[in-house]
């Protein structure tokens, strides 16, 4: 039977938790009311490095 290894990733799910938590539901609500694009919340993830991982070099 194979065991899980321990979780590792705790620190980088505090990280974005911390980050998304300065938009909260609020935000994200009036931008789909609007259909508008949340560009605050985007340049924020791209800014701490979340969004780089989707862009290729």
């Amino acid at each position: 039977m194979r065991t899980s290894a321990p979780d590792t990733h705790d620190d980088l799910r505090a990280a974005l938790r911390g980050l998304c938590a300065e938009f909260p539901p609020e935000y994200h609500r009036a931008h789909g009311a609007a259909e508008t694009y949340p560009e605050d919340f985007i340049d924020a993830l791209t800014r701490a490095g979340w969004l780089a991982a989707m862009i290729p070099e």
